[in-house]
């Protein structure tokens, strides 16, 4: 899951950690490719891994050697993506529109018969949701039975909500048109294929892998499925993904387009203006007024040039408890951090899996950029000075470095 709150604004020196594999390159992208690479040693990683045409170009990892495999949580969705698109070119998944009770006939009757492939993978199904997995679905013994089984809290297809539960559903149809549990048809395909080898898929307590989390790689094996997704689907020759479905998976598809199938679409560059619209907005919605005093005190006059700078912004008009806030009196409203603003963007030219505790795998098709950060959380969440909030930026800044992606325009300061 996209995480919204920078919990720290980090200053990194440039001294720990020196690129690896590195020479023939240019002075500023060095420059660049050092403060990514520390940036992960100052985040407390495990592993971040930067791969250029195919090929290492740089890695961190704490005393130089590379961890075993490490829980992905929500980069697992965009794997699972991965597998959807093979049943789907092999014919076993009929096509994106095909409705989920095809696979689990007990929705054929009533609204959920209008729920279909593509809503699970673009978080528009509808099912009633709660953000915390460990109210629901992790205390649930089957969690695809507990996502069949979830009321409707929305028109299928007419709603964007990031929504684990029904992601879980996915699990089970992959096996349904596999023929074999989702661990196994990824251990015994793709991951074979790919030379990649999964640690334990955690599972709910019957047996079933989750969707929405729970797969272990270590950073070259996810830097592999990076380096697929960037090459169109092609692996060492072979076509393991229809170059169409990878272009399907990374259109814009729901989350006012920053999310395709279960992969998340990054642009060059944000600015936030000032949105004086906004507070009243969230009065009308019921939003407490001692929030919306807070908000409108502190963001009326403000300006961001970055997702960082303006998550950083809210977080600190709403104080210490910013992230319960925004979780409790907003999201849960239907209210996103950009509602807030008037948005104005570059183009699309990135796009990462991404999870809790600061999981990324980033690709940057004009560069040939495949970059991966992994820490060993603890939790669910990050601790403090661990998110590594910005590895998406800087990875963009490291592209441009290169000289294949071209520099944002300059803008004056409002």
């Amino acid at each position: 899951m996209k995480t919204w709150l920078v919990l720290a604004i980090l200053t990194l020196p440039l001294t720990a950690v020196q690129p690896s594999h590195a020479r023939g390159i240019s002075s500023a992208q060095s420059k660049a490719l050092a403060q990514l690479l520390d940036g992960g040693k100052q985040s407390h990683s495990n592993a971040v891994l930067v791969l250029q045409d195919g090929h290492e170009l740089g890695h961190y990892y704490p005393g130089d050697k590379a961890p075993g495999p490490i829980e992905l949580m929500s980069v697992t969705k965009s794997v699972v993506a991965l597998g959807i698109g093979q049943l789907l070119d092999q014919g076993r998944i009929k096509s994106l529109d095909q409705p989920v009770a095809d696979f689990y006939p007990e929705w054929k009757q009533g609204r959920k018969k209008d729920i279909t492939v593509r809503m699970l993978l673009e978080h528009t199904s509808g099912l009633q949701n709660f953000p915390r997995t460990d109210v629901e679905v992790y205390p649930a013994p089957d969690a695809i039975q507990l996502a069949l089984a979830a009321e409707l809290s929305s028109k299928p297809g007419s709603t964007a909500s990031y929504n684990n539960k029904a992601v879980n559903l996915l699990a089970g149809i992959i096996e349904k048109a596999s023929g074999q549990p989702m661990d196994v048809f990824f251990r015994e395909g793709m991951f074979r294929t790919m030379g990649i080898h999964p640690g334990p898929w955690d599972k709910d307590k019957t047996g079933h892998p989750y969707a929405m989390a729970g797969l272990k790689l270590t950073a070259a094996d996810l830097a592999k499925l990076g380096q697929l997704v960037l090459d169109h689907g092609r692996w060492q020759g072979r076509q393991l993904l229809s170059a169409s479905f990878v272009d399907s998976m990374l259109a814009p598809a729901s989350m006012e387009g920053q999310c395709g199938l279960l992969w998340w679409r990054a642009t060059q560059w944000m600015h936030f203006s000032p949105n004086p619209t906004s507070f009243a907005m969230l009065r009308e919605r019921g939003v407490p007024e001692a929030t919306v005093s807070k908000l409108e005190n502190t963001l009326r006059n403000a300006h961001f040039d970055s997702v960082d700078a303006m998550q950083a912004g809210i977080a600190k008009a709403l104080g210490p408890d910013a992230k319960s806030i925004m979780v409790d009196q907003l999201i849960n409203r239907g209210i996103g951090p950009y509602r807030l603003f008037k948005v104005s963007q570059g183009p699309v030219v990135a796009y990462d899996g991404n999870g809790d505790g600061g999981q990324y795998v980033v690709v940057v098709p004009q560069a040939k950029l495949v970059a991966v950060r992994q820490i060993d959380a603890s939790g669910d969440t990050e601790s403090q000075g661990q998110g590594y909030d910005d590895f998406i930026d800087r990875v963009i800044v490291l592209a441009e470095a290169s000289g294949r992606l071209a520099p944002p325009p300059r803008t004056d300061a409002p």
